[in-house]
């Protein structure tokens, strides 16, 4: 199955408070048929050398373990190169989900992308 047919995943490097951002756009599911496909895309991501990252998971509809494993790695990739990294409001599933695997206390969760943007300029 591709990716494209599961997830949609846009991405973008922007200035925010002087500092590049890379946001990370995630709309529909991450599952095991598309997580090789979206680890490539990740990994090309931080390419570019900027670590800070708001993920907008607000159109996530779905994950699973591979997808929480894989929010893991990034969240230690950014931490591993002294960056910030940022949520965005999740779906209820998604938000249960962090509830239920302890993983709630783990991610910083702002309300919106401008909820994200204000934290990083302060």
């Amino acid at each position: 199955m591709s990716l494209k047919n599961l997830l949609q995943l846009r991405t973008e490097t922007e200035k925010v408070g002087g500092r590049p951002v890379n946001f990370l756009i995630f709309s529909g599911k991450i599952t095991s048929d598309n997580i090789f496909d979206l680890n490539s895309k990740v990994k090309a991501i931080f390419e570019n050398g900027v670590y800070d990252c708001i993920l907008d998971i607000s159109e996530l509809d779905y994950i699973n373990s591979t997808g929480i494993a894989l929010l893991l790695t990034i969240a230690r990739t950014v931490e591993q190169n002294h960056g910030k990294m940022l949520l965005t409001k999740p779906t209820q599933f998604v938000q249960e989900l962090f509830d239920m695997t302890d993983l709630s206390g783990r991610f910083a969760i702002a309300g919106s992308i401008d909820d994200a943007r204000e934290k990083f300029r302060n």
